[in-house]
């Protein structure tokens, strides 16, 4: 082959090699590039599926496990796990059943938790539009009680005891129950000044309800209406009012109701384990001679703590307190009698003795006048015998 051939054929070869790559690089720049999300979406659908669960091939236990956790009611779900747990003890989501428990309990705590302190928030708002500041205080010391007898929310429960507390003001409860008993004389006075002439047009009843206890569960019912009253031509009397009480009166039903709201926080103290600050302040109200139903109270507060710490002295000088209230129960008593014997060697003689001379010193003093009424010969008496024996 001359040499003009060979290099017609080499430009032949050269030519042709350049038409197929561009060829190659049209269709190219024609094609999108693939998409990798595609490629592994399409890996995935080309890897087999695993078999979908029917509900009739759900095991017994899944079931009762699934069905339980579908419950909207909070405590009705933590039963229906407590029922799962005790049906099949032996299944593999006991544990789980347990944790659900524990997470449903917080959450309905948490729920009614924050429900409640809004409801008391409200009212506490409430009393503080009033003019009045023993409504204030006493809704805080209702607020505190409710939570102490309930065992719950003790720290809250301290906060609105001493709220109760420091929201008491002596002098402005003294000039409070003044204004008040003005308004009742006033109002006492103009009806006797301005009798009606007739007696008012008859008004719809409201119709009262009538509580009962069914199955637990509190039921109420219309009460059954009131008989109207007799009519009668003879006029009223008019309205006597009330004595109102002297200062001297109304400091005590002050501190009274002071002593009351302090044993609530002494308890709460002790229930938080503050019990060296409560015992001190139901001590301290002690010491004061309460009314009965707040003496009595303390009075079995300090008697448990005594028995705790071995004081028999004092374990025996409340229980006695206890004892004369009236409210001691049959534990209580059992430890009252226990206790007496070990400080008087073994022996019950003299108990009752010791209790009727510990009631002559410390009830209250009643003092009795003489009747000045003239009884006339139409006067009926009434012969009324308060106790037994007393006629």
């Amino acid at each position: 082959m001359t040499g003009k051939a060979r290099v017609g054929m080499l430009t032949i070869a050269l030519v042709a090699f350049c038409v197929a790559g561009m060829g190659a690089q049209g269709t190219m720049a024609g094609q999108k590039p693939p998409d990798p999300q595609a490629a592994q979406a399409a890996a995935k659908d080309a890897q087999p599926k695993p078999a979908e669960t029917k509900p009739e091939d759900m095991p017994a236990d899944f079931t009762a496990f699934n069905n339980a956790g579908k419950e909207k009611d909070l405590l009705k779900r933590v039963e229906a796990y407590e029922k799962f747990i005790a049906d099949h003890p032996d299944s593999a989501l006991v544990s789980t059943a347990r944790s659900q428990i524990q997470t449903t309990l917080l959450s309905a705590l948490k729920t009614s938790q924050a429900k409640y302190l809004s409801v008391m928030q409200q009212q506490i708002e409430t009393a503080k539009k009033n003019t009045s500041s023993a409504t204030l205080s006493t809704t805080y010391w209702r607020s505190a009680s409710d939570l102490l007898s309930a065992g719950v929310l003790l720290e809250q429960a301290e906060e609105y005891a001493r709220s109760a507390l420091s929201s008491m003001d002596e002098e402005k409860y003294i000039q409070e129950r003044r204004e008040s008993d003005r308004r009742v004389a006033e109002s006492l006075a103009k009806q006797a000044a301005n009798p009606p002439a007739a007696a008012p047009p008859a008004s719809t009843p409201r119709v009262m309800p009538a509580l009962s206890m069914v199955d637990g569960v509190l039921f109420a019912k219309p009460a059954p209406p009131r008989p109207a009253p007799a009519a009668s031509t003879t006029p009223r009397p008019a309205p006597t009012p009330p004595r109102p009480p002297t200062d001297d009166e109304l400091r005590t039903m002050f501190r009274s109701q002071k002593a009351s709201f302090q044993a609530t926080l002494g308890q709460i103290l002790v229930g938080r384990g503050k019990t060296a600050d409560g015992e001190a302040m139901l001590r301290e109200v002690y010491a004061a001679r309460p009314a009965g139903a707040t003496m009595a109270t303390i009075a079995r507060v300090l008697a448990g703590s005594a028995k705790k710490a071995g004081d028999e002295k004092g374990q025996l000088e409340y229980l006695s307190t206890l004892a004369l209230s009236g409210r001691i129960n049959k534990e209580e008593q059992a430890d009252f009698e226990a206790v007496y014997r070990k400080t008087h060697n073994g022996s019950l003689d003299g108990l009752e003795a010791m209790l009727d001379e510990r009631f002559m010193r410390t009830a209250p003093k009643v003092e009795v006048k003489p009747s000045t009424r003239t009884v006339k010969a139409t006067d009926r008496a009434v012969l009324v015998e308060m106790f037994t024996g007393s006629g």
